[in-house]
């Protein structure tokens, strides 16, 4: 039986104590299956980034549980000893901003995770041309990142993410800075790798030119979702 790419149930998160305490997170359930792609949506302050930064295992939660494939990596404290290589090797990013090294090219720009995982630099570099050439920029693998448009620096952001293939990729307002045909083709380029890799994705977003394309989409807010099943996502 496959497991759910991401279970998360109960997941709480509280800054502060006492009287001043804010609870950003107040029990939120989500599933995402391998190869999906799903919306996450709310207003500002609703808890989206400390959602995302909980599942990325860069803050601690409160408490609640959260799986990855099956494995609990989060159980009111976390299961697993280093966080660090959780995140290099099994949570890909992609940001509003590409945040691509200036002084590197294309090519070390991808190869650089998989470097640091211990792989050589030469199988390394292969690895981020196959994937650079997946999402139809393999021609710019020598170029330097200020040679670049904004499409194809998120579409090496995507790359970089992609190239350990993590289970899962956590997308905060990764078409923000695009115009609409940029934006939908960012979008069309994660669904097709998250069908190719198996690979779940959650993708936070205000950008209503991209919301008609999920499936499924959570909404939170004051800390907690609610799962849609509009007319768009059961087209």
């Amino acid at each position: 039986m496959t497991h759910p790419a991401i279970e998360i149930s109960g997941l709480t998160k509280r800054y502060g104590a006492g009287d001043t305490a804010v609870e950003a997170l107040k029990g939120v359930d989500m599933v995402v299956q391998p190869g999906e792609v799903v919306g996450l949506i709310g207003p500002s302050g609703s808890g989206k980034s400390t959602l995302l930064k909980c599942l990325g295992a860069v803050i601690e939660p409160t408490a609640g549980r959260m799986a990855l494939a099956g494995e609990v990596i989060y159980d009111h404290g976390w299961k697993v000893a280093d966080l660090r290589a959780l995140r290099r090797d099994r949570i890909g990013f992609v940001f509003q901003a590409p945040y691509l090294i200036p002084f590197l090219d294309v090519t070390d720009n991808v190869a650089v995770l998989p470097m640091l995982a211990g792989e050589a630099n030469g199988k390394a570099r292969d690895r981020a041309r196959e994937m650079l050439a997946a999402l139809d920029v393999g021609h710019r693998a020598q170029a330097q990142v200020p040679q670049l448009s904004g499409g194809e620096q998120q579409r090496v952001a995507i790359a970089r993410a992609l190239v350990n293939q993590p289970p899962i990729i956590l997308a905060d307002e990764p078409t923000a800075p695009l115009d609409s045909e940029r934006a939908l083709t960012v979008i069309r380029i994660l669904n097709e790798m998250a069908q190719r890799f198996g690979t779940a994705i959650i993708v936070v977003t205000h950008d209503e030119k991209i919301i008609p394309t999920f499936r499924r989409i959570y909404h939170i807010r004051d800390g907690r979702t609610y799962e849609e099943a509009g007319e768009a996502r059961a087209a």
